[in-house]
């Protein structure tokens, strides 16, 4: 496991979680789904505050642990080019997270439409990060 860490190339990870959270900015923003996300949440612009710094901190850390999670998969598959990395992405996002949170989400009486904006938003995270792994 030691040789598969060090064997990463961590300035990748770094850019693709970093990518992979501007990419929420942008997701969860007006540019593109906020309004949506808002209406299926049942929340108003006034009652959102300020946002709170920590909240995005978590965020990436989490989204690095994913991250790193995909390229230890793609070392151990021997991944070696944007197009495979982008499936392997592809793949991690839609046949792994997509699914698993869909069947939580059914139990949990999710609306649909927010588990694929939700969910959504980390297939297309995880294949741009696996593209980014893949060429670097």
């Amino acid at each position: 496991m030691a040789e598969l860490l060090s064997s990463l190339n961590w300035l990748a990870v770094l850019t693709a979680t970093f990518l992979y959270f501007v990419l929420g900015a942008l997701w969860y923003s007006p540019v593109l789904f906020a309004k949506k996300w808002m209406e299926l949440r049942n929340i108003k612009e006034e009652d959102i505050d300020g946002p709170n710094p920590i909240i995005f901190l978590y965020s990436f850390i989490l989204q690095l642990i994913g991250v790193i999670s995909l390229a230890l998969f793609m070392a151990a598959m021997g991944i070696d080019s944007a197009l495979n990395g982008a499936i392997v992405g592809f793949g991690a996002g839609a046949g792994i997270l997509f699914s698993l949170a869909g069947t939580t989400g059914i139990f949990t009486e999710l609306k649909m439409q927010l588990h694929f904006l939700d969910s959504g938003y980390h297939v297309v995270g995880l294949t741009l990060a696996g593209a980014i792994l893949g060429f670097w």
